[in-house]
């Protein structure tokens, strides 16, 4: 009778360690990439670059300049390290000849 008992509680130890994993799980954060957020006149933009940086977009829809900022560990790190500013006008006017 003892042995049983004891395998009631470790069967139901598992059953509760895999509840625990199963909804600690569930709160870990997530980092969505390839999305567009448009928000304060500012739009920006996420993409991988195929080397383990991620690079952001950021369009200034009222000063119209495209700034492109990468991140080299974007799980580990906080900041942003600009890459090179546009002046959209000039830009699109350099391409048009």
């Amino acid at each position: 009778m003892k042995d049983q008992s004891t395998n009631a509680l470790w069967a139901s130890a598992f059953v509760l360690f895999g509840l625990i994993l199963f909804v600690a799980n569930k709160h870990t954060p997530t980092v969505h990439a390839d999305g567009a957020i448009s928000n304060n006149g500012f739009t920006m933009v996420t993409s991988p670059d195929g080397r383990g940086t991620d690079l952001l977009y950021v369009v200034d829809d009222q000063n119209l300049v495209l700034m492109v900022y990468d991140v080299q560990n974007p799980q580990g790190e906080s900041y942003l390290n600009p890459v090179v500013a546009w002046s959209l006008p000039a830009m699109f006017a350099e391409a048009r000849k």
